[in-house]
Parts: structure tokens; sequence; C-alpha cells
């Protein structure tokens, strides 16, 4: 599929006549303005006639599902991978600020209060903020080789407490797993019976520690990233090779960050594209 532009820059419906593309590239007729997706810009005047062009957008946390069609065939599909690496560098930037403060103004007073969430009302997590901007940027892409009428998001709502407890219903949403626990830490203590999960108590250790299975870094404070490991254990896993903490097998339980992440997500994208949308309305109709 070669997609195609009028001689002022606005889309025209693509074409799968490669033969008479390659003419008028080699005329100069047509001149290659993008090389993925391949799109060509007319050097000439022509008519405007082009088809309503519906795209769906599946929006998610790791993919984007996007697919452009009209009445008759399919002109556009892609599976889009989005950054999952944002905390991980944000979390990094943290660690070499924190040690160059300790290192160099020392002398500086803590200021808790200083902070972007709470000076601007709306805002994002970073690693958030990302993804809907990436889907807001296909869509634009999209739009500026596609004569795109209409537009259909899918914004699917996660129940994580249905998920995690079928039965669940009533108060029972306002009773969480950590209900009567001071902390995660004293949570994890007790679901795992005060008693270290790799030796069972055979090392005769009476000190606990709460063993994150994956990095802080990555896998956070929820409680299915925590084991419980008796002091004796915990320090023998840090000092192993990476081969053999596989050994281990220690793993983490069901992870519902996704989930999580299209619940913060689903309607902000959706009213920041409707706002885009309506601007664009005075030149072109398009619906969504």
């Amino acid at each position: 599929m070669v997609y195609v532009l009028d001689i002022t820059g606005s889309p025209l419906m693509p074409t799968e006549r490669h033969g008479k593309v390659r003419r008028m590239l080699k005329d100069g007729k047509a001149k290659v303005v993008k090389k993925n997706p391949f799109t060509v810009q007319l050097c000439y005047s022509s008519t405007n006639y082009t088809q309503p062009v519906t795209l769906g957008v599946d929006a998610g946390s790791k993919h984007i599902g996007i697919s452009a069609s009209t009445e008759q065939q399919e002109v556009y599909v892609a599976d889009i991978e989005l950054r999952t690496d944002i905390v991980k560098n944000l979390f990094t930037r943290r660690e070499a600020r924190r040690t160059r403060r300790n290192r160099k103004t020392r002398y500086r007073k803590a200021r808790f209060q200083n902070r972007v969430k709470s000076k601007h009302k709306g805002w994002l997590a970073p690693s958030v903020e990302q993804k809907i901007q990436c889907h807001l940027k296909k869509i634009g892409d999209l739009r500026q080789i596609l004569p795109i009428t209409k537009i259909v998001v899918e914004t699917a709502s996660f129940d994580l407490q249905k998920i995690q407890n079928p039965d669940i219903q009533g108060i029972e949403y306002q009773q969480g797993s950590q209900l009567g626990f001071w902390n995660v830490r004293e949570y994890v203590l007790f679901r795992d019976n005060h008693e270290c999960q790799h030796c069972k108590g055979k090392s005769k250790d009476p000190i606990l520690n709460v063993h994150h299975i994956e990095s802080r870094k990555t896998g956070g404070n929820a409680p299915n990233n925590l084991i419980t490991l008796c002091e004796t254990c915990h320090k023998t896993y840090h000092r192993l090779s990476s081969e053999e903490q596989k050994k281990w097998n220690l793993k983490r339980g069901k992870s519902f960050k996704d989930a999580a992440f299209m619940g913060i997500m689903r309607w902000t994208f959706y009213n920041r594209l409707k706002k885009c949308i309506r601007k664009l309305r005075s030149s072109k109709r398009l619906a969504i």
C-alpha cells in the first residue's frame, strides 16, 4: 500500500498501483516524502476525492493496536510496542541526583513539598504521560497520510479486586487484603506465617527480612513482589551470582501493573484526543 498526498500536503486515498507510482516518480510527477510507511506527494494539481476512513485504536500499556479501514478494505494496520524503561530511568536519575546533593549540597534542607504533582492539577506520572503521548502522536501521524473521518477508541475498565477475587461484592471492596496491618512489611510477614520461605526455619535464625523478588527499581513494594527470608538466607542470596539466584526459584505473584496503567490513562487519553479533534473541526470534519 502506497499512501498519497496532494500538492498541498493533504492526504488522498492510498493506492496499490505500484507500477503507476513508480512511473510517476521517474517522470517527476511525484516525490517521496516518507519511507515508512511509504508515502508520496503529487507535484501537480489533482481532484481531492476521498472515501470515509475509520480509525480504530486499541489502547494499551505495552502495545497499541491500530487499524484504519474504509467500507471495502483495510488500508492500514499496525501493532506498536511502547517503552517500558521509563520507571527504571527515572529511578536511576533520582539515585544520581541524591548522591550528588549528598556530596555537594549537604547543608540544604529537604523540601518535601516542592513537587510537581502538588503544583499542577491533573499531573500524571511520567511513565503514564509517555504512553498517552505515544498514542496521540501515532494518531497524529496517521492523520497526515490518511483522510480519517472517524476515530473509534477503546476505553475498557478493569476491576482489579474482581480479578483477584471473583466473588467480591458490596463492602468487601473497602476491605482489602492489608486491612488491619500497619504497613506492607507487617502484612507480608503475616502472610508468610513469620517463617523463612526458603529454609522453612532450618537455619534457626530468628531475624526475618522482607526481600524484593524483583528489584525495587522495577518491581516496587507491592506485596506480590515481597517474600519473607531469614537474615542468613537473605545475605546468602545476595552473595550468589545471577545464575545461582535463579536456582532458588523465587517468583513474584501476578502483577496487575498493566491494568492499573489503563485505569489511570484511559479517560485522560480520550479527553485529550477529543480536545485535539475539536480544534480540527473548523477545517475538516472529524468524528470521535
